[in-house]
């Protein structure tokens, strides 16, 4: 008896005894990095002649029996395959459904199809939806724009995290940072170098839309893939409509930032570059030793859980002017002003709360618990000790620099990120050249869009998340009842005030 055909939206959950002609659009590796990178199956993106697309997964114990029959862009027939219900976050598909690969899964590699099935799709949003998605984890939508500059904090002679900015503008003026780390990073490196000229229109696929200080980004996952001008036909047909209209960089050349290392100066050059330097956005590198922590500045602030900006108290709430609202949930974070010296000279950089957190190994909101008290007393108190033990460490700073630093009120740097070593950066490997999927690489493996567990970090951003989605880097938990971490100790003066509130 011939197994009939039926399309994806016929699916129903279960194993499949029908067959699905499919096309597969893209596929990427998923790791775990508790385990030393370890593969632990293939995320599958799949497309059929109703341009319904559904995610599917091969797990690692299956791979040597499936994995190598699927190349992208391939056509197959497919039953036997089980059909769940697809993820809740970090969606690549809108498809309610999913399927998984068992050891009765039945395929044909087809050289053509029955009806015609695209060889692309995207999920491409908005502006104002991205916002909408932003900071959910709801959705990894795909994006379009055209590309305005580029920023890159690629150097030889840094070990760590490396990332580009890439800045695309959306319709209607309206623009948005893609943010790429390590491995996803230098392959766009590789690929705008050798483009053969400078792209206009960028597409990015599976992003995750983070808003941060107020501003919109979209923060690369292991699943994205990077496209310019006319690899796909929407971004032809974009590159087209920019061409028609007369709109975009071509008639303002001057915003295309070519990617460029960031360069190195001394405190001294530092100093005299704000004085004698055109005002501008731009970063630098500095290696100094941390010699003083500016007490009388504080430690911390109370910013929105939300953006991180500053919070206004009000009689029994905080507002969060950024946000716009008047019951915003609060949050204590780092501000600290850091006294460097590299022997040149002395200058005062200033750390905020991702990056203390990073080198204190601790929340600026955990410290506080073990102080005790409001929100006032913890801003109030003396700094804490796992802040001035870092006292005598030396550092290499990336600052970024505004027009602000080239005002006559100027007296601080920015910190942007901070690096504990300076060795030179290892290459990242990529899937071609035997290493994971060429997304977002380093020694800790990579993530996938698939997983329903804690255990798969996502690399872009550090974070222990569900499924490969970029965030802020994991944080030691402190219980303020157990902890016996010398660091968090408090002084006798605090601990006396503690205990009488």
């Amino acid at each position: 008896m011939a197994i009939s055909r039926i399309l994806l939206s016929d699916l129903k959950a279960g194993r499949c005894s029908n067959k699905v002609e499919m096309r597969l659009l893209r596929s990427w590796k998923a790791r775990n990095v508790k385990k030393g990178g370890e593969l632990m199956w293939i995320d599958l993106l799949f497309v059929d002649e109703k341009s319904t697309l559904i995610h599917g997964t091969i797990n690692s114990h299956r791979l040597k029996k499936y994995g190598d029959q699927f190349s992208e862009g391939s056509l197959h027939s497919m039953s036997g395959f089980d059909v769940t219900r697809s993820p809740n976050n970090f969606k690549i598909s809108d498809f309610p459904l999913a399927i998984r690969f068992n050891d009765h899964t039945a395929f044909e590699l087809l050289t053509d199809s029955v009806n015609p099935i695209p060889d692309e799709m995207f999920r491409f949003r908005t502006h104002q939806q991205l916002l909408a998605l932003a900071n959910t984890g709801t959705h990894l939508p795909d994006l379009i724009g055209e590309l305005a500059s580029i920023r890159s904090t690629f150097n030889d002679n840094l070990q760590g995290n490396q990332r580009v900015m890439v800045t695309l503008q959306m319709e209607g003026d309206l623009s948005i940072c893609l943010s790429l780390f390590d491995g996803l990073g230098y392959d766009f490196h590789k690929k705008f170098t050798n483009f053969g000229g400078e792209p206009r229109v960028v597409v990015a696929t599976c992003v995750n839309p983070k808003i941060v200080g107020g501003r919109l980004f979209a923060n690369g996952t292991s699943g994205t893939r990077i496209y310019f001008d006319k690899e796909t036909s929407a971004g032809l047909s974009y590159y087209e409509k920019l061409a028609t209209d007369g709109s975009g960089s071509e008639k303002n050349p001057t915003k295309m930032l070519h990617a460029q290392k960031v360069e190195t100066l001394t405190v001294s050059e530092l100093n005299e570059y704000v004085i004698t330097g055109e005002p501008q956005i731009i970063d630098f590198l500095c290696t100094g030793k941390l010699t003083g922590v500016q007490a009388e500045k504080g430690w911390c602030y109370i910013g929105c859980a939300r953006c991180a900006k500053k919070l206004l108290r009000g009689e029994s709430s905080f507002t969060c002017p950024a946000c716009a609202n008047p019951n915003a949930v609060a949050s204590l974070r780092y501000r600290v002003e850091l006294s460097i010296s590299d022997g040149t000279e002395e200058a005062v950089f200033v750390a905020f709360d991702e990056e203390m957190s990073k080198i204190t190994k601790f929340s600026a909101s955990a410290v506080g618990e073990l102080m005790g008290g409001s929100f006032d007393d913890q801003q109030a108190s003396d700094v804490p000790t796992v802040i001035t033990d870092l006292v005598g460490n030396t550092y290499t700073f990336q600052l970024k620099l505004t027009d602000f630093n080239f005002s006559p009120k100027h007296q601080t740097f920015t910190i942007s990120r901070i690096f504990t070593d300076r060795r030179e950066a290892p290459i990242p490997v990529f899937d071609g050249e035997g290493g994971d999927d060429g997304s977002i690489t380093n020694s800790q493996g990579d993530i996938s869009l698939g997983s329903t567990s804690a255990e798969v970090v996502n690399n872009n951003e550090k974070e222990t998340s569900p499924l490969g989605v970029p965030a802020l880097g994991e944080l030691q938990q402190v219980d303020k009842c157990t902890t016996k971490d010398r660091k968090l100790e408090m002084s006798e003066p605090t601990a006396k005030k503690a205990r009488s509130d």
